[in-house]
């Protein structure tokens, strides 16, 4: 689709035509994994997501052992960092694996503050690359003081914020994952296997933002880990042990090495 197109950045020719490709299609999917010292939580669930997506997208079987040499490669050159894995096709069932990494990112001890935007991510299980809406929301929210957004229905159902899920705590110390389409990111995945043992229970059902109010707490986990919540719009929550608790279940989980 880009054959025969020349592409500039700040007047410099970008020489590779498979990145030309991304840029331009912008239609993919990825991953984004923590590695430390060359370990990772929940690697098997990362080519299982990357798997299950690209199956979807393209129609097309990948090859896991493929996908890991690339992660391993990835891991060789920094193994303690954030890892983000992007497979795309720029032809018909070629499978391309794009790895970048960055310095490694350790959860907030600071809870965040969440802004409510009417905005649901299309294909919301996938974790593609359509991130417009995403990026658009999440600027807006922090220009106005908040440090991200939190995505509802019109009818103000909760589904996720731009960048990780979200669940509550009830009053009896139950977590709650809203029902809303999203992505069922690998650290709820990691969560699920492990807080049942550690004694918790947990559910998923439909949360509004006329249910926030009866929770005493709330957060959100994605490849960084578990952060609080301390308020949402003008819904505060304070229930720092409870979340302390699902944190350190988190902390507790397994690395596999890569």
């Amino acid at each position: 689709m880009t054959d025969g197109v020349r592409i500039k950045v700040d007047g410099l020719d970008v020489l590779d035509g498979t990145l030309s490709h991304l840029a331009l299609v912008n239609y993919g999917h990825f991953t984004a994994m923590q590695i430390r010292g060359g370990r990772v939580r929940g690697l098997s669930l990362h080519l299982d997501r990357l798997k299950s997506a690209h199956a979807e997208l393209y129609g097309t079987e990948i090859d896991s052992g493929m996908i890991l040499e690339r992660v391993r490669e990835a891991a060789d050159d920094a193994p303690n960092s954030y890892l983000r894995v992007t497979l795309f096709e720029s032809d018909p069932g070629k499978v391309r694996v794009m790895t970048s990494v960055r310095p490694a990112v350790d959860p907030s001890t600071v809870p965040m503050g969440l802004l409510p935007v009417v905005y649901q991510r299309p294909v919301a299980h996938i974790k593609h690359v359509g991130s417009f809406g995403q990026l658009y929301f999440g600027g807006l929210a922090e220009r106005q003081g908040f440090d991200d957004a939190l995505l509802t229905t019109a009818g103000g159902e909760i589904s996720e914020t731009t960048t990780a899920n979200i669940a509550f705590i009830d009053d009896d110390g139950t977590l709650v994952w809203p029902s809303a389409p999203s992505l069922y990111g690998i650290t709820w995945q990691i969560l699920d296997a492990t807080l049942v043992d550690a004694g918790f229970r947990t559910r998923k059902q439909s949360v509004t933002l006329k249910d926030i109010s009866r929770f005493p707490a709330a957060l959100v986990t994605n490849s960084v880990g578990v952060v609080g919540v301390s308020w949402i719009g003008e819904i505060a929550f304070d229930d720092v042990e409870g979340v302390q608790a699902v944190a350190d279940v988190y902390a507790s989980s397994p690395w596999d090495s890569i």
